[in-house]
């Protein structure tokens, strides 16, 4: 496999992982942080390609009503009328997930950024200094 292409794919692999590890990190973080639990009403499951989504509906304390869509489930685990705890963050309601959804930590989030930014750091080296010579 020539040089060129296998940092090409290293460049390719590093900016998916530093990309999907920032999203979840600034998804994450806040609720893992400030979140506030609470319980959420399914008031309508939806059909999608890969399963079930469920319209979930919970209120924060003193805001109105908010809603939030999950999954898609293979099986759901409740029906219209049922209940599912939700975190939501008290800054921005609107930025909820499951529990379950969560990471227990951002430390391995973190780790991956660095791992990835390194990874380019080596491969944008390298690009340059075959450029130059």
């Amino acid at each position: 496999m020539p040089v060129t292409l296998l940092i090409t794919v290293f460049v390719m692999v590093g900016l998916v992982v530093f990309g999907i590890s920032l999203g979840v990190c600034v998804h994450s973080s806040p609720l893992l942080k400030r979140g506030v639990r609470t319980s959420a009403v399914c008031v309508n499951v939806g059909q999608v390609a890969a399963g079930s989504m469920l319209l979930l509906e919970y209120t924060p304390p003193g805001g109105p009503a908010r809603q939030y869509t999950v999954g898609p489930f293979v099986f759901p685990p409740v029906q219209v009328g049922g209940r599912l705890n939700v975190i939501y963050d008290p800054k921005r309601p609107q930025e909820v997930s499951l529990p379950e959804r969560l990471p227990q930590s951002t430390r391995g989030l973190v780790i991956g950024m660095a791992v990835s930014g390194a990874v380019l750091a080596a491969c944008t080296l390298r690009i340059v200094l075959a450029v130059r010579g």
